[in-house]
């Protein structure tokens, strides 16, 4: 039998609703009757409760900062969401900031567990912005919303000191391929692209008849690689 994997969903003060509600759903439906179940998802965060983007919606997150700290390498997947540009630079800017790019960086260093057989890091949204700061885009094809390109190539240029050599592309989501250890890095563009992103995901580690049933049970086509947002198909 298959293992589940653990996924873990961070959230933050501000950040954007879909970003981390969407990969959330997708993560959370129920696979085909008589099939266990995939994914384990835990939302997290520093405070308790968290507000999200405006504080629309106020939250409590299943786990503290901390617990996922301590407990990292028993996460399979690591989702981090983004927000409005002035909240990213804040957020990257703070305390809370800085814990969480450290986290990120400890992440991508864990190989994948042996019972899982994946490590994943992924961003929706300005989400790669933080991936950025982070360092770990670095040398790699990225994508990010369509308002925050020169942003993402700003952060991740003063992460490396330099030129990072990243590689911003108009993309709906980005498989930006495995860190030395193991852990593949995807990002997917602006808000609603988590969706499609975490859709990829879910074929990848679970096979296409559960990526299937878990698009029909959404009702949402799952949109290509190449279909970022402005972009028109022939």
């Amino acid at each position: 039998m298959a293992p589940t994997l653990n996924v873990g969903v961070f959230i933050y003060a501000g950040a954007d609703i879909m970003d981390f509600s969407g990969p959330v759903e997708v993560y959370s439906t129920r696979p085909p009757p008589g099939t266990p179940q995939v994914f384990s998802v835990k939302t997290f965060a520093h405070t308790n409760p968290v507000g999200g983007e405006n504080s629309v919606l106020v939250y409590v997150p299943g786990a503290s900062f901390a617990e996922v700290e301590q407990q990292l390498e028993n996460y399979d997947i690591l989702v981090v969401p983004g927000a409005h540009p002035d909240i990213i630079t804040e957020f990257v800017a703070s305390e809370h900031g800085q814990k969480t790019l450290a986290l990120l960086q400890r992440f991508a260093k864990l190989p994948p567990r042996k019972e899982a057989g994946y490590r994943i890091l992924q961003s929706v949204c300005s989400g790669a912005v933080i991936l950025g700061a982070a360092g770990v885009l670095a040398g790699r094809t990225a994508t990010t919303h369509h308002i925050c390109y020169d942003m993402l190539k700003e952060y991740a240029d003063k992460a490396s000191g330099g030129d990072s050599g990243i590689n911003i592309v108009k993309k709906r989501w980005v498989d930006g391929g495995e860190t030395e250890a193991g852990v593949r890095i995807v990002n997917a563009g602006g808000v609603s692209s988590g969706i499609d992103a975490s859709l990829w995901i879910t074929e990848l580690v679970g096979g296409k008849e559960l990526f299937q049933f878990t698009e029909e049970i959404l009702e949402f086509e799952r949109r290509g690689e190449g279909q970022a947002w402005g972009v028109k198909q022939a």
